[in-house]
């Protein structure tokens, strides 16, 4: 099945998730939530075939289409988006590339080529210089890509890829300065972090963008061999060139001809003999510097150039193109490799297909307690109306909620459920009360992934807000990343300070903002901090 995603469409979700997280700090959860339930509703739904469930894949899809639509709403459909610029960009660089390329290798063949009938073509530095060199430099990457193949590493991880992205990300910042410009402050602060998450996503990504880089490498071989092999031919059909070959070590034409004839092994069953040179044309075709060459045939001098068109095509053109269409393999499969399980998907699901129940204060304030009820289930049946097939709650399936020794007798499972279910999609699977101290992780760690296939799932660690977290809370998430998977989902949600009738009470700013600070700290990018009563 064709993959509906391409890699412009990521970099443009990373800066909408980067905007909504903005957007719920300004505004509040329920701005977020409202927004992307009507975006359901009224856009994404009426695609959907009558009773149908839509993939996860498909959802985000076209919640992007949505969001670029406004985008381009709220600019006049002119919006800068990142996608669009890289794409753009990528396009010009190819066309770029593909000339620089070309040119270049026609350049120096025509150098090689110019022939002014004093001393003929010579084949051995012409050979050297347009095959030897390519054929060393392929080998060198194929002895390259077996070593880090042995070592589990991919082109994220390649000196060469390093080097050239940054200087091409260099190169392409002065080109989308004059772009960026334009922008407020804000939104170049948002470019900014969208291509910053790209880069730390780590796994999520995998090598999706460094296949780019190695297919614009492959193409500039293939387009330099073009080149080459084009002057060539040009060459040969609009003058009379003589190929000779010279070499100060004392080698004999016999065994010239026997390399000559090993290397034109590859094509030489298809096409004869006749694209190579025999030894009597070997012979023929060697110069001497006391000798001269007037004395040599026109027959032998002509009987090179069908050997080493044929060693370009089959020694470098060839190669370059076979790597080009496994980087373009090797790019569909890294895109058919990207989860869609992070966080920020999860937390969009979530929003997308969970109904809306308005709980807010100030309306329930404003009804008595009588008309409270019927209020809310009104709201319900309002969107029910709306809908053509079933809302779910249970988006993301279940979770493993981790609860501290002096919290777990205060937690009402209910509650934790409807929390959990409301505010990220899950279901409470199974709960694990671990220690305060964190004193014994060992235990804590091998009971997570019971009953679970070996699998790590969705962690919820409970936590009070009202209490900083300390170095061991922080060492306690370091080892649990290192024991599950880095794509496995981990939630620590926050909880005020309690009251003598519940435990789950509002957080206050002050404590969110200090949480955030600290859990910043550990860059792992599936790692979730949120209050478990929103507003």
């Amino acid at each position: 099945m064709k993959s509906l995603w391409r890699i412009p469409d990521f970099l443009d979700l990373e800066l909408f998730f980067i905007q909504d997280k903005q957007l719920e700090k300004e505004q509040g959860t329920a701005a977020l939530r409202d927004r992307d339930r009507n975006l359901y509703l009224d856009a994404i739904e009426p695609d959907l075939d009558e009773g149908t469930e839509p993939g996860r894949e498909w959802l985000l899809y076209r919640w992007l289409q949505e969001r670029r639509s406004l985008e381009n709403q709220k600019y006049d459909g002119h919006a800068l988006l990142p996608g669009r610029m890289w794409y753009e960009l990528y396009g010009l660089f190819w066309s770029f590339f593909s000339f620089l390329a070309m040119a270049s290798g026609a350049g120096l063949a025509w150098s090689f080529l110019s022939y002014t009938g004093a001393q003929p073509v010579n084949v051995s530095l012409f050979f050297l210089v347009f095959v030897g060199l390519q054929v060393c430099v392929l080998l060198f990457l194929l002895l390259v890509f077996a070593y880090r193949r042995v070592r589990g590493l991919d082109l994220r991880s390649s000196l060469l890829l390093s080097l050239v992205n940054k200087g091409l990300n260099g190169f392409l910042f002065k080109i989308r300065k004059y772009g960026l410009s334009r922008m407020e402050s804000r939104r170049r602060s948002q470019f900014a972090a969208a291509l910053a998450a790209v880069r730390t996503r780590g796994k999520g990504y995998g090598a999706l963008f460094s296949w780019p880089l190695f297919l614009l490498f492959q193409l500039f071989g293939i387009a330099f061999n073009c080149g080459v092999l084009g002057v060539l031919l040009v060459k040969v059909a609009s003058s009379d060139l003589a190929f000779g070959w010279q070499s100060t070590i004392q080698l004999s034409s016999e065994f010239v001809a026997r390399l000559v004839q090993w290397i034109a092994v590859p094509w030489s069953w298809m096409l004869g003999s006749a694209t190579y040179p025999d030894v009597n044309q070997v012979e023929g075709s060697r110069m001497i510097l006391k000798d001269g060459f007037y004395h040599l045939a026109s027959s032998d001098l002509v009987s090179w150039w069908p050997f080493l068109a044929l060693s370009i095509c089959c020694y470098c053109l060839l190669p370059r193109m076979v790597l080009f269409a496994a980087g373009t393999f090797g790019r569909k499969k890294s895109l058919a490799r990207i989860s869609f399980h992070r966080p920020d998907h999860n937390q969009l699901l979530h929003r997308l297909l969970s109904p809306r129940l308005e709980t807010s204060p100030k309306k329930i304030a404003a009804a008595s307690p009588l008309t409270a009820p019927a209020y809310q289930e009104d709201v319900l049946q309002a969107e029910e109306g709306k809908k053509r097939i079933p809302a779910q709650k249970n988006v993301n399936g279940k979770l493993l909620a981790l609860i501290p020794d002096e919290l777990f007798d205060d937690v009402d499972p209910a509650r934790l459920e409807q929390f959990c279910q409301q505010d990220f999609g899950y279901t409470v699977g199974r709960t694990l009360r671990i220690n305060e101290e964190y004193s014994d992780n060992r235990m804590i760690f091998n009971q997570i992934k019971e009953g679970a296939d070996l699998n790590c799932p969705a962690l919820l660690i409970l936590q009070e807000a009202w209490q900083p977290p300390i170095q061991e809370v922080l060492r306690f998430l370091r080892e649990l990343r290192l024991h599950c998977d880095e794509e496995t989902h981990i939630i620590v949600a926050l909880v005020g300070k309690p009251d003598p009738d519940t435990l789950f009470t509002r957080v206050a700013d002050t404590d969110l903002h200090i949480w955030q600070q600290k859990i910043a700290t550990l860059l792992d990018p599936c790692l979730q901090l949120s209050p478990l009563v929103a507003e």
